[in-house]
């Protein structure tokens, strides 16, 4: 029975001495011996990403927002009765003199004064909660109520130093647990963070997480930008540590390959996101990068690529 096949440096160098040279610029490697490498390529493709910029949010107190929109509701259905009212007093006046003008003026006068108490309490909800809030529809400010009164959903003050970020934000992510949420932004605050100088957002979190955000608790934050990044993404299998940095091989010809510095990598899921240094259509080397690596270091000019 044979034995199986263990890459070792020897293996590598005699490997590297059949390829070819180690260039000063790159490796050369044939394509029999990329084979024997396992060496797999793949082109990168273009990926935008959104920058992210650190905050703080704080769970607030929905309890004063339910009051007003309670009182908002009951002050429009109030107004709503007494105009018609008025316009029922008018009418019976002008018809038949059944109804006195003192009491038509008294309808008025009680008609006028419902309707400013409506615009006094929609002010006030601007004032307190901010232009976001009180922009809302009838309808969507009541989804919102019943949903942080079940629980399904809590609104964060999300704050950074010296507003930084919070202009034309429209997502926040709030850290909760080992995850975080996404949530969108409502509006800006009208309440100030005195510390760190910053206005803040308003910000609704939903779903089952939200529970977790009891009123008062302060949570890690990322402000997503509204203008992301254009980039590549690399494959984790394409990355080589050495002398304390991450590098990542390009084949720049069917038998050549050039070793690139990663710069400022962004970890995600699939891979290391990079705004510099690569390009769409870079042919990477998404398997056997080690085993190029070890045939590039032990090649008859082992300098390369020193950084």
């Amino acid at each position: 029975m044979s034995k199986p096949f263990v890459w070792t440096a020897a293996v590598a160098a005699c490997l590297a001495l059949a390829a070819g040279s180690v260039l000063a610029a790159g490796v050369q490697v044939s394509p029999d011996i990329q084979r024997r490498l396992g060496i797999v390529t793949q082109r990168l493709a273009v990926a935008r990403q959104s920058t992210e910029i650190d905050a703080f949010a704080k769970v607030l107190d929905p309890a004063p927002l339910v009051q007003s929109d309670s009182d908002l509701e009951t002050a429009e259905a109030a107004a709503i009765a007494s105009a018609a009212q008025a316009k029922r007093s008018k009418a019976l006046h002008a018809a038949d003199g059944s109804i006195a003008a003192k009491d038509v003026e008294a309808a008025v006068s009680q008609a006028r004064q419902d309707a400013l108490k409506v615009t006094l309490l929609r002010r006030q909800l601007a004032l307190a909660w901010g232009p976001g809030v009180a922009r809302m529809s009838e309808g969507a400010r009541e989804r919102l109520v019943r949903a942080l009164a079940a629980g399904s959903a809590a609104l964060v003050h999300v704050d950074t130093h010296n507003n930084d970020g919070q202009a034309g934000a429209r997502f926040v992510k709030v850290d909760i647990g080992d995850g975080s949420v996404r949530g969108p932004v409502i509006g800006p605050a009208r309440a100030a963070e005195p510390r760190l100088q910053s206005s803040g957002l308003i910000v609704e979190i939903t779903g089952p997480q939200a529970i977790l955000l009891s009123v008062g608790l302060t949570q890690s934050a990322h402000i997503e930008s509204s203008t992301p990044q254009s980039g590549v993404v690399l494959p984790r299998a394409a990355v080589v540590r050495f002398r304390g940095a991450d590098w990542v091989y390009v084949r720049t010809s069917p038998g050549a390959f050039d070793r690139r510095l990663v710069q400022d990598p962004v970890p995600e899921e699939n891979g290391l996101f990079v705004a510099q240094g690569f390009a769409s259509g870079d042919e990477v080397v998404a398997q056997g990068a080690q085993a190029l690596f070890a045939a590039e270091q032990n090649g008859p000019q082992s300098g390369y690529g020193t950084p």
